[in-house]
C-alpha cells in the first residue's frame, strides 16, 4: 500500500501541559521542546502522537485527526476522493510541510502529507 498513518494528531490549548500528559501516559519522548512550539511530535516504541496548538478553542469535533504519509499525494487524494473524501484545502507553504485536509464522508478531517520518509520510524532526538 502507498499510504500509511503517520501519527494522531491532538489539538491543544497548552501544549506542555499535553506533552507531558501524553509523554507519561504512552512513555513518549518529544522530539523538540522549544519554547514556542505550535507543533511537537512525541516519539514512541510503539507509534507516534503529535500535538498542535489550536488557532481556536477545542470542540469535540475537531480535537483529534489523522496524519497519512504518502510519497504519492496527488495519487492518493484522487483514490481517497473517489472513495467518498471531500476535499478541503491544499497546504504547501512549507515544502518540508505540503499537505492535503480533506474530510471524510461523515465530515471528519484529516490530512494527507507529502512525506517521503516515515517520520515514526526515525530515531527521536533525546532532550
Amino acid at each position: 500500500m502507498a499510504i500509511r498513518l503517520g501519527s494522531t494528531v491532538i489539538n491543544c490549548a497548552d501544549i506542555e501541559v499535553m506533552t507531558h500528559f501524553w509523554s507519561e501516559a504512552l512513555d513518549l519522548t518529544p522530539a523538540s521542546r522549544a519554547p514556542g512550539d505550535d507543533f511537537r511530535v512525541l516519539h514512541g516504541d510503539h507509534g507516534t502522537v503529535s500535538l498542535q496548538v489550536a488557532a481556536t478553542p477545542v470542540t469535540a469535533r475537531d480535537q483529534m485527526h489523522l496524519d497519512l504519509y504518502t510519497d504519492d499525494q496527488a495519487t492518493e487524494v484522487r483514490r481517497l476522493v473517489l472513495l467518498g473524501a471531500r476535499h478541503v484545502r491544499h497546504v504547501e507553504d512549507d515544502p518540508d510541510d505540503d499537505y492535503v485536509v480533506l474530510a471524510d464522508p461523515e465530515g471528519n478531517e484529516f490530512c494527507v502529507c507529502a512525506k517521503p520518509t516515515d517520520i515514526a520510524e526515525r530515531p527521536a532526538p533525546r532532550p
